[in-house]
């Protein structure tokens, strides 16, 4: 029986990934990029020992921890309200770091990453074009992904910095290519 549910399992996770969003090129270029993203920052969120995830670097920044789950709250909001349109609040008080461990934290990241993914996989490519809004500019779908993915980007570097504080060599960069 558990054999046949994995399997069950396999095969619509197979068809998520044969569906519409992977034949246009953009978000099939995109989703092999925001793989090789997810990888490199669990690899960075898993380098930095626990401990130490929740010293300030700065008075006025965010922890270690804070980036995380920083970056885990605006996969979420980012990826379907301004991406997807669906236009929901922020959730602040889901992503929060305080009372987690270092494994919840980085469950909770890795998940968002695949949630996004999903909805990246079956996003109709013909509303690509479609225009949102934040804040005081307006944007197509397209450049909100490219938003979020700069996003990633630039948390996982604050991170990175972290881990260089602390005397951490981060991940190599290459193998996320």
């Amino acid at each position: 029986m558990k054999v046949k549910v994995t399997f069950i399992l396999f095969l619509m996770n197979a068809f998520v990934f044969m569906s519409i969003g992977q034949e246009d090129p953009f978000l099939r270029d995109f989703l092999e990029r925001w793989e090789n993203s997810k990888k490199y920052f669990l690899a960075v969120a898993e380098a930095m020992p626990e401990d130490k995830y929740h010293e300030k670097v700065y008075e006025e920044g965010m922890n270690f921890a804070e980036q995380l789950m920083h970056v885990a709250l605006i996969i979420d909001w980012h990826a379907f309200s301004k991406f997807d349109g669906r236009e929901s609040g922020i959730r602040w008080e889901e992503f929060k770091s305080e009372g987690k461990t270092k494994q919840q934290m980085i469950r909770i990241a890795e998940k968002e990453f695949d949630r996004a993914k999903r909805l990246i996989a079956t996003f109709d490519p013909e509303r690509l074009d479609e225009k949102g809004s934040y804040a005081d500019f307006t944007r197509t779908r397209r450049q909100f992904l490219l938003l979020l993915a700069d996003h990633v980007s630039h948390h996982r570097a604050q991170m990175i910095v972290y881990l260089r504080l602390q005397n951490i060599t981060p991940p190599n960069y290459i193998n996320y290519q």
